[in-house]
This record gives C-alpha cells, structure tokens and sequence, in this order.
C-alpha cells in the first residue's frame, strides 16, 4: 500500500515545528545574554569596592594607631578581591564574545573560590579597631551576597554546582546604582561614635 501524503499538511507541520525551535533558542539567548548583562554591569562597581577596602585603613578618623599587622591584612583582603573579581570579569566578557562550557566552568570556580576564599581571608585578619573590622566585614559580604547571587543565574551546566540553586528562588541582583548606595551607607557612612568616623575621599563609590 502507499502511503499518500498531504504536502501543504507537512509544509505546516515544519514550520510549526521551526517556529517552537526558533522560540525556544531567542529564549535561551535573551536569559543568556540577562544573566551575563547583569554581572558585567555589576562587576566594575564591586571591583571599586575591593580596592577600595584597602583605603579604609587611611580614611578612618579615629586617632587610634592601626597596627601593622591590620594594614597587612586589610590590604591582603583588597588584593585578592579586587584581583579575583578583575578574572570574573574578564571570564563574563570571554563568554559573551565565545561561549563555551570550558569559560563557563571557569567562571563558576572562580565564583566558588571567591566566597570560599574571602571569609577565610576576613577570619583570619584579627583586625584590632572594632569600627574598621565591621566596615571591612560589611563591605566583604556586600561583595559575597552579590557575587553569590550571579551564581544562581547561571544556567546549570555542571552537578557540583546546582547546589548553590537548588531550594532557593531567583534572587533579585541589585542594580549598579544600588550597590554603590549600599557601599555608601553601610561602609562610608558615619558612626555612632562622633570620634570615629570616614573621609568621603577614597571610601565612597561614585
């Protein structure tokens, strides 16, 4: 027996199908491109903020000697955060140009690095001045929750990273402006003690 096709039937049959395929690739390439666009424009704002941990150290007000060992430490925390997040960027920019799984894994090991690496980093500094050791710690998880939070963006490509993901919703990342707001209050803005207190100069984010 033959089979007798109807052509105008599978005409429409494959431009249905072309449509969903169509649909389905714009719809992975805009949450793509979100979740990328939202780091970039994040990432040289928390960048900033990294170096300019390592300023604190010169604009709190307080008349108290800072020790060595503090100026040490401070600086070493500004480094590695400004020199880890400086490599998450140009990973993110890597990716947008050529995306392939191997950046994509870079990028989450640098992210799980980073908060791995930075609490490790702020335990250990032991930093004396009560007012700089909460500044200091205000601005680290400032940068962690951000940082944390590009990570639930991205899509799931490797099992050891789900678990960043899985139980919690879509976090709303902050926009640029808010970080740098946040920065500002939270790290720069005055004390309750009128002796302690920062300089706008080298601490704020603009």
């Amino acid at each position: 027996m033959k089979l007798i096709t109807n052509p105008t039937l599978s005409a429409s049959k494959s431009k249905t199908v072309l449509a969903i395929v169509l649909s389905i690739s714009l719809l992975a390439t805009g949450c793509s491109a979100q979740w990328i666009s939202i780091a970039l424009a994040d990432l040289p704002v928390l960048t900033q903020m990294a170096l300019n941990i390592g300023t604190l150290i010169t604009t709190l007000q307080s008349g108290q000697p800072i020790s060595a060992a503090d100026v040490a430490a401070i600086q070493n925390i500004s480094t590695q955060a400004s020199k880890d997040l400086n490599l998450l960027q140009s990973l993110y920019n890597q990716y947008k140009l050529n995306p392939t799984a191997t950046t994509l894994q870079k990028i989450q090991s640098v992210i799980t690095d980073i908060n791995q690496s930075l609490p490790l980093l702020l335990q250990a500094a032991h930093i004396a001045d009560p007012v700089l050791s909460a500044r200091v710690g205000a601005g680290i998880n400032l940068i962690l929750t951000t940082v944390a939070s590009f990570a639930a963006l991205i899509p799931q490509t490797s099992p050891h990273f789900t678990s960043l993901k899985v139980g919690h919703p879509t976090p709303t990342i902050p926009k640029a402006s808010d970080l740098k707001k946040q920065w500002n209050q939270q790290v720069c803005g005055p004390t309750s003690n009128s002796a302690l207190d920062f300089s706008a100069t080298g601490c704020t984010v603009k």
